[in-house]
């Protein structure tokens, strides 16, 4: 019914969608195999959950990258918005890097900055994943029925085609999305966890922790909903305490 009154009139639930969102799996963007041949031969760093990551690459249910869409222009890029002018922006999100950086105390003082290697982009995968992405991308804004709203590319631009190009591109462009997570795992104490299967923090009685940082490995979708039900269950475990 939406979908009818949108063509007939341009109004409805559909002309107010302020984005759109996908998901995608390894192999919705290495159709050939040629970077899951690459993952399969990679040394990761030994933890916990990299043998974890190396496997999603053959799950169709584990999303690697987000593509996300935007009736305005996003902040951020290397240029800014004309008067006058309506844009589309999306971004692409790599939500499983194969670049591992590092998290470590700088000094004795508990308040002091830690030190913090993002390492983005350190492995060569993960530019490949992005290139895919990127080509995908302007193969949806070049198809119908959404190309009839598209006047031109103004970001990166159309003079930049080659893979060269774009990677130059991605690396200068390159940030995060803010979804930390993992200053506090839920793993076992030998593999560096925080928190136990009860969400209490080891060598202590009742201290808790209920938030993003007990997620070990990056999930394949934003965090709000996971964190609702990490809530929800933290309570139950309260409660369930409580009543002994």
């Amino acid at each position: 019914m939406q979908k009818d009154l949108f063509k007939a009139t341009g109004r409805g639930m559909l002309a107010g969608v302020p984005a759109a969102f996908a998901f995608l799996s390894f192999k919705d963007l290495d159709k050939d195999g040629s970077i899951a041949n690459l993952v399969a031969d990679l040394s990761l760093p030994t933890t916990p959950v990299s043998d974890v990551h190396k496997q999603w690459v053959c799950d169709n249910t584990v999303s690697f990258l987000e593509l996300s869409a935007f009736d305005r222009f996003i902040p951020g890029s290397l240029m800014s918005p004309e008067a006058g002018i309506d844009y589309i922006s999306s971004t692409l999100i790599l939500m499983h890097p194969f670049s591992y950086g590092s998290v470590h105390i700088s000094a004795s003082e508990p308040t002091a900055v830690p030190a913090i290697d993002h390492n983005y982009l350190d492995n060569e995968i993960d530019v490949r994943i992005l290139l895919k992405g990127y080509k995908l991308l302007r193969e949806i804004y070049k198809t119908s029925p959404l190309k009839e709203h598209i006047v031109t590319e103004v970001n990166p631009g159309a003079e930049i085609q080659t893979d060269a190009d774009l990677t130059e591109y991605i690396r200068r462009t390159l940030g995060t999305t803010f979804h930390p997570i993992g200053t506090a795992s839920m793993l076992p104490r030998k593999d560096g966890g925080v928190v136990d299967s009860r969400l209490k923090v080891y060598g202590t009685q009742n201290l808790r922790v209920v938030d993003a940082s007990i997620i070990p490995i990056h999930l394949s979708a934003h965090l709000q909903g996971t964190l609702y039900a990490i809530a929800e269950k933290a309570a139950d475990l309260i409660k369930e305490d409580v009543q002994c």
